[in-house]
């Protein structure tokens, strides 16, 4: 497009481009554009990098803080975000941002490798399997549960938020032929009922049914199960879960875990089992699982989910369901989702010493 200037009565073609120029003053350089937009995406890619440190950071911060309790349970995002942030800053040819990224990207691959890398021993014999189910306050499916301990050939079912109408349908599906042994308290209408349901003998060393010595209103057994191979004492967990306003008793749940097993025996061969309600995000756990091995993590599963399913929009992304041992050799381990519970089961087959 031209336009066209009158000068001393004669028309002149002029360009539009030209026109404008002078109208608006000089045209800004093209060069000086991307350079500015280049430094924005650094900005944007320099603070996304900064919340997820961050994030990762607080699982060194042994805290009851209610969201500093739940911001450690997101540690696999972290992981998944920084590995998100780097391929962006590869595409975009940001280099200078790309050494303080990959590094953080490192750091955190290093934390979470263990959970990949297998320590456990397929061809052992399985002398004992425990099972672990969080049945909702006795909403599960017990069908579905009992076709899961015949699966596996659980030896040892341990049964937290157990209730009496929950017992009686999961005899009625079978458990009482099953399972010879059952020690435990089941209390209605309440999350803090425990029963333990056994193939081998068990011997009770404590109910566990005192708050001042648990920390949590939970029932908490403590009992030796005798198998053929030997004997290996069980200890059930089941803290009161860090919702707002319960993060100080969760805690001094897990302190109390820790405590017990502080004063265990050396040479005992020792299983804990339940719902921790907490993983290896949170500091106060990784304390206590401490010269234990967790069952899925020794197996090399990865990211392993537990909670939360029925119940819950979100999808499950934390394991806060666990079998730590000692003293075994673990075979083999997985979960179990059931319906009408919002945690999945978790089991574990081990190989006893040689006697």
């Amino acid at each position: 497009m031209r336009v066209q200037e009158v000068d001393g009565g004669t028309a002149h073609d002029v360009p539009a481009e030209a026109h404008d120029d002078t109208l608006d003053g000089p045209a800004e350089p093209r060069s000086a554009r991307p350079g500015r937009r280049g430094r924005w995406v650094d900005v944007a890619i320099g603070l996304v990098l900064l919340v997820l440190v961050a994030v990762g950071v607080l699982r060194w911060y042994d805290s009851t803080a209610y969201l500093v309790v739940v911001l450690q349970t997101a540690g696999p995002f972290v992981v998944i975000g920084l590995g998100l942030v780097a391929v962006t800053t590869l595409v975009l040819r940001r280099w200078w941002m790309l050494l303080p990224v990959v590094g953080a990207l490192v750091v955190a691959a290093i934390v979470a490798a263990p959970a990949f890398r297998s320590t456990s021993s397929p061809d052992v014999d399985r002398d004992l399997t425990v099972m672990s189910a969080n049945v909702w306050v006795g909403s599960a499916n017990a069908e579905q549960l009992m076709n899961a301990v015949r699966f596996h050939s659980v030896d040892v079912l341990v049964l937290t938020e157990a209730t009496p109408a929950f017992l009686r349908r999961l005899d009625d599906e079978g458990a009482g032929d099953y399972f010879s042994q059952r020690e435990g308290v089941a209390r209605s209408r309440t999350h803090t009922g425990t029963m333990l349901l056994s193939r081998f003998p068990l011997s009770v060393r404590d109910l566990g049914t005192d708050p001042a010595v648990e920390g949590t209103q939970s029932v908490q057994p403590e009992v030796d199960v005798t198998t053929p191979n030997g004997t290996v004492m069980l200890k059930v967990a089941h803290p009161a879960a860090p919702l707002r306003g319960d993060t100080v008793e969760w805690r001094a749940g897990l302190r109390a875990l820790q405590s017990w097993k502080e004063r265990l025996d050396g040479d005992e061969l020792v299983i804990m089992a339940g719902d921790f309600n907490a993983g290896f995000g949170h500091p106060g756990f990784r304390d206590l699982a401490e010269g234990l091995a967790d069952a899925q993590r020794s197996d090399g599963q990865g990211w392993v989910r537990t909670w939360p399913f029925a119940g819950n929009r979100l999808p499950a992304f934390v394991q806060l369901d666990h079998l730590l041992s000692r003293g075994l050799t673990l075979v083999a381990a997985g979960q179990v989702a059931l319906n009408r519970a919002d945690h999945a089961a978790v089991w574990a087959s081990y190989g006893l010493p040689a006697r």
